[in-house]
């Protein structure tokens, strides 16, 4: 920046043209004064009632122009000024073969905002598909157990408050049971532990579901349906699939994955434990989860000697039951009906049959 000697100035306003209004700031103080710019040899000039300033075209920093927000000419040295005829400013620039960045290009081209806006959309689209699910893996592999038995424990409370009953099924009947499934030789790759509990609960018919802490709960309706213990083994192995996969704790950090975020931040996890027993229940396994917790079954049950078929056979089962019950019970209410929407969330699905039991017609 160079000052220059103060010429009258009724001589240089009438000699000029391509003159822009703008307010000069200093830099210094708060206080605006009006100013004149004009584009003369590679040099902003500035004039104002008392000063006169230069500075190199290159010296000085022009905002893009964003609707009518005041464009800003920076000065290296100091100071600014704010410009609000921005078709002036433009005509300034043009004339002087200054063109405009290829990014203020791109800000005005309706092409390149519908395709920025395609670009949004697809980045969203994508981040739900592909990017929360697997940031919901990784994250549930290290999750601390203590965190897992206080969800499992406060989903299990509230489920038995509004949902389940106890279990009719016979101490010796319920033993045996957990010791059927005991005897089977885990998978190599099995690390989370489980814990079987019996319920039962006639309006949610037969079915079994797990719990983020590993805990299976067997309902009385699905011991009656299936009547073949080797079937509910199947049904179990199926269970303990979504435990090692961590399939329920997927589903909550998916589900709430803005409320994770908050609650990492603050240190509080009770209001997301408060939150689980709502989440589980409104959320249901992927057609990914499902077919990864039916190959853990299947591999457990050719370890010891069992068919896949006895699950694909319980899947059929359990289909045909929630149908029949759909067909004949009225609606309830929408706390009762979100309830049947989870718990009837295994679809024995004519896919999933064939991959079980290819050699089923």
């Amino acid at each position: 920046m160079r000052w220059v000697k103060r010429l009258p100035r009724c001589s240089i306003w009438t000699s000029l043209s391509n003159l822009v209004s703008a307010l000069y700031f200093d830099g210094k103080t708060t206080a605006a004064q009006a100013v004149e710019l004009s584009l003369e040899d590679q040099e902003w000039v500035m004039r104002g009632y008392d000063l006169e300033l230069r500075h190199s075209l290159a010296q000085v920093k022009i905002s893009e122009c964003l609707g009518n927000t005041p464009r800003l000419l920076t000065f290296s040295e100091g100071g600014h000024c704010e410009v609000t005829d921005h078709a002036a400013l433009d005509q300034i620039l043009a004339a002087a073969g200054v063109r405009r960045s290829w990014v203020d290009g791109m800000q005005h081209s309706l092409g390149w905002a519908l395709l920025a806006s395609l670009a949004i959309v697809a980045t969203f689209v994508a981040s739900y598909l592909y990017v929360l699910p697997w940031s919901a893996e990784v994250i549930a592999k290290r999750v601390p157990d203590a965190v897992l038995q206080k969800m499992g424990s406060s989903t299990l409370d509230t489920f038995d408050k509004f949902m389940l009953k106890p279990s009719k099924l016979d101490a010796t009947r319920q033993q045996a049971l957990i010791a059927a499934y005991a005897k089977l030789q885990p998978l190599p790759d099995s690390q989370m532990r489980y814990h079987i509990v019996f319920r039962s609960s006639p309006r949610m018919g037969p079915n079994a579901f797990a719990l983020p802490d590993g805990t299976i709960v067997m309902l009385d309706e699905l011991v009656e349906l299936t009547q073949d213990d080797n079937e509910i083994i199947a049904v179990l192995a199926h269970e303990r699939g979504h435990i090692e996969q961590r399939h329920a704790m997927r589903m909550v950090l998916q589900s709430s994955a803005v409320g994770l975020v908050m609650t990492w931040y603050m240190g509080d996890v009770s209001t997301l434990l408060a939150t689980v027993p709502a989440v589980i229940l409104q959320a249901t396994y992927s057609r990914e989860m499902e077919r990864e917790s039916d190959e853990y079954a299947e591999r457990t049950l050719k370890l010891n000697g069992l068919s896949p078929c006895l699950l694909a056979t319980a899947l059929e089962k359990l289909e045909a039951a929630h149908r029949s019950r759909n067909e004949k019970m009225p609606p309830q209410n929408d706390a009762q009906d979100v309830a049947m929407d989870y718990l009837s969330s295994h679809p024995a699905t004519a896919e999933r049959i064939q991959q079980m039991c290819p050699q089923r017609p």
